[in-house]
C-alpha cells in the first residue's frame, strides 16, 4: 500500500515557504521520503518550518562539514552534516510527471563514499552548485 505524503507538513504550525524563500533543505533522517524545510530569512529564521517530499529549488548551493562527515564515518551513524541553501520554486506530494528522470542529472550524497555531492552518471566530479533541481527521494533531480 503506497502512503500518499502530502506536499506540506508544518512543524509546530510554522508556515509553508513562498516561493523566492531562501531555505536549508536536508534529508529528514527520522520522517522517510520527506526533506526538511529550514528558513534562512524571515520571522522564523534558523528553524524548521516543515517537511516536504518533492521541493523544486534554484540557486542551490550544497554544503558538506566534512566534520560531521567524519563523526558519521566513525560512529557508523547518520547525522545531518550536509544541506543545501536555496530559493524556494514549488512544493508537491510527488515528482511532477513532466520531469523525464530518465533524462535528468541525478545528484546525490553519500557520505561513507564521498565529502561531496556528485552525479550518479559521473561520482568522481565534485558538484557544489546547481541552477535548479527537485529534491525528491535520495537525489537532486536536474531536468535535462
Amino acid at each position: 500500500m503506497n502512503e500518499t505524503i502530502p506536499a506540506w507538513e508544518s512543524f509546530q504550525g510554522r508556515p509553508r515557504p513562498h516561493k523566492g524563500m531562501k531555505v536549508k533543505l536536508y534529508k529528514n533522517l527520522n520522517r522517510q521520503r520527506r526533506f526538511s524545510v529550514v528558513a534562512m530569512e524571515g520571522e522564523h529564521k534558523g528553524k524548521v518550518l516543515g517537511y516536504s517530499p518533492a521541493v523544486q529549488v534554484r540557486s542551490v548551493e550544497m554544503k558538506v562539514s566534512e566534520a560531521g562527515r567524519q563523526t558519521v564515518i566513525r560512529k557508523g551513524v547518520r547525522n545531518v552534516h550536509a544541506h543545501c541553501i536555496c530559493l524556494v520554486e514549488d512544493l508537491a506530494s510527488e515528482l511532477p510527471s513532466d520531469v523525464n528522470t530518465e533524462k535528468a542529472k541525478h545528484i546525490t550524497y553519500q557520505p561513507f563514499l564521498r565529502g561531496h555531492f556528485w552525479d550518479r552518471d559521473h561520482p568522481e566530479q565534485p558538484i557544489w552548485k546547481l541552477d535548479s533541481a527537485w529534491a525528491y527521494g535520495p537525489d537532486l533531480i536536474c531536468p535535462a
